[in-house]
């Protein structure tokens, strides 16, 4: 009986589990995550199964299960004492519902082909440096959420020859990858990306610019 109740609360506890983090994630990432959750669970149970068998073959089956037991049941009283949620469903006050953000539209000279890249965008903000903590978080935060959506290099530079003056650079592999990170954008990110666009101090809006590489050689037009 208490290994039947055992296996449904380990079931149950696996599928919460699962679901939270389908709504963790957008819909464009939903397999990868499940792919890093049958490899870890997957890993887990080999570690557990190998920590078990060695505690087991020392220490003797009985005081191993009873040892195990005794944790488990103070972590319970624990939680209960000091009215932690034992749910694991944190997604509840995220939203992962599409927010995308509209490309940078310049006058191109010519379309970009989905193959163009890399492309550079750079945005120069002007930030009060005094908000030291709060603009750490946003600049942590606004990373993360560019290298999840596609970016491979968020970096921000300071001008040392004036106060309060910075210089973002983010790179992206290709300029369809760069499309798909403006539909890949959750409404909970865009509301992120929007606060951090409101610490913005100068009296200008921030200058944002999009350089793509070069594919083709120059020729000096006078030796034609």
């Amino acid at each position: 009986m208490v290994v039947a109740l055992a296996g449904v609360a380990w079931t149950s506890t696996g599928n919460e589990l699962w679901l939270a983090g389908q709504r963790a994630m957008p819909v464009w990432a939903r397999g990868r995550m499940n792919a890093t959750i049958i490899m870890f669970s997957q890993g887990a149970m080999a570690l557990g199964g190998v920590i078990y068998g060695t505690t087991a073959q020392t220490w003797g089956v009985t005081i191993v299960l009873v040892a195990v037991a005794a944790v488990i049941l103070t972590l319970l009283v624990t939680f209960q004492m000091f009215s932690v949620p034992l749910s694991i469903d944190f997604t509840k006050g995220l939203d992962t519902e599409p927010g995308p953000i509209a490309p940078l539209s310049p006058n191109f000279i010519y379309v970009p082909r989905p193959s163009d890249g890399p492309v550079l965008i750079t945005i120069d903000v002007q930030l009060d440096e005094s908000q030291g903590l709060e603009l750490e978080k946003f600049v942590n935060e606004l990373r993360l959420i560019y290298l999840r959506n596609g970016a491979y290099s968020w970096q921000v530079f300071a001008d040392p020859t004036r106060k309060n003056r910075f210089h973002v650079q983010i790179m992206m592999p290709s300029w369809s990858q760069y499309l798909l990170l403006c539909e890949r954008i959750t409404k909970a990110e865009k509301q992120l990306i929007d606060q951090a666009q409101s610490l913005h101090v100068g009296g200008k809006p921030p200058e944002t610019q999009m350089y793509i590489r070069v594919n083709k050689h120059f020729r000096d037009s006078s030796s034609i």
